[in-house]
């Protein structure tokens, strides 16, 4: 493992003067964190906007590529870094403009890339979900907007045949922003009882997003009355009482048989049990957030594929990582 970060024109390789390393990774929640502590010698201050690479073993085995943030120093001289990937400029504002049955979560990431100087790398070529109508968004970031296509595509695309739908992920790949989808970013690794993992935490809620009843009201313009759709679980209903997702859209011609369908989408993403699921683990740089490795904990049944909500790597002493999955 090698961490260089190049400053004042000049590259250092301070892998070995650092005390901390760590680099933390979430599904569709900004930029990844590079985070390292070095002891300061009196020549090399390391400055915001400076680049950094961390590596495994050689450029091209890359792991983290991105700019420094964040800078501070106490009495004791060490020196405290934070960097982010090129994500981190997606927090940016700015106008954008959505093109109706023609912009996908792709056309602008894409978008991003360019507006934004980011580097663009693997993106799908085709995208099933397209905004329905043309906006044009003032005061939100360019991240912000991507997560919302995401998210929409993901509810667009739940089907009968196809429950788990369409989930996308938005990550900078060793400073290529890349959109993925979830199933094409399963990895041969099994983690849990006598693989890799030497620890763990479960838990179960429906305290969080959970919701066996949703309901859509819009005003009907013809008779000036508010009309609703909804659909239910009726055995969620009776066991955990009623929980209720309500939304009104504002739209006065609204199309009842696409309503509907979207009650019935959003029941599917919201009426289940949220499963939370912590490993603690040797490390493996393979892991990132969007992943899906297969768990096996028989304390609590855990015998199936788990996707990686976040990762946090840390390379000192030895390298291990913390996971969240996410049991679908």
């Amino acid at each position: 493992m090698q961490l260089c970060v190049e400053n004042d024109k000049v590259i250092y390789e301070i892998s070995e003067m650092c005390s901390e390393i760590s680099w933390k990774d979430e599904l569709n929640n900004g930029a990844s964190i590079l985070e390292f502590t070095y002891l300061y010698d009196g020549e090399l201050m390391i400055k915001n906007g400076d680049v950094v690479r961390l590596t495994n073993t050689s450029e091209t085995d890359g792991i983290f590529f991105g700019e420094v943030f964040k800078v501070s120093m106490g009495e004791d001289r060490k020196v405290k870094v934070r960097a982010y990937d090129q994500l981190r400029r997606g927090k940016s504002k700015d106008i954008i403009p959505l093109e109706g049955g023609k912009d996908t979560v792709v056309t602008i990431t894409q978008a991003m890339c360019r507006r934004m100087n980011m580097k663009a790398g693997k993106m799908p070529g085709s995208v099933s979900y397209k905004v329905p109508k043309s906006k044009v968004k003032y005061q939100d970031t360019w991240i912000d907007v991507i997560y919302d296509l995401i998210g929409d595509t993901l509810v667009n695309t739940k089907t009968e045949a196809d429950p788990q739908g369409t989930w996308y992920r938005l990550a900078d790949i060793y400073g290529e922003i890349r959109i993925d989808d979830l199933r094409d970013l399963q990895l041969p690794l099994v983690l849990g009882d006598e693989s890799l993992a030497y620890g763990y935490s479960w838990e179960k809620t429906i305290d969080d997003d959970f919701y066996n009843i949703v309901k859509i009201s819009w005003m009907d313009e013809k008779s000036g009355k508010a009309q609703t759709v909804q659909s239910f679980d009726q055995d969620a209903v009776n066991r955990y009482g009623n929980m209720q997702y309500y939304e009104h859209v504002s739209d006065k011609s609204a199309d009842v048989a696409k309503l509907q369908e979207k009650t019935k989408n959003l029941l599917r993403l919201y009426n289940h049990e949220k499963e939370t699921i912590k490993l603690s683990c040797i490390g493996d740089h393979s892991v990132r957030a969007g992943c899906s490795i297969y768990g096996s904990v028989a304390d609590i049944g855990l015998d199936r594929r788990v996707i990686v909500k976040a990762v946090t790597h840390k390379y000192l002493p030895t390298h291990t990582m913390e996971l969240e999955v996410i049991a679908t």
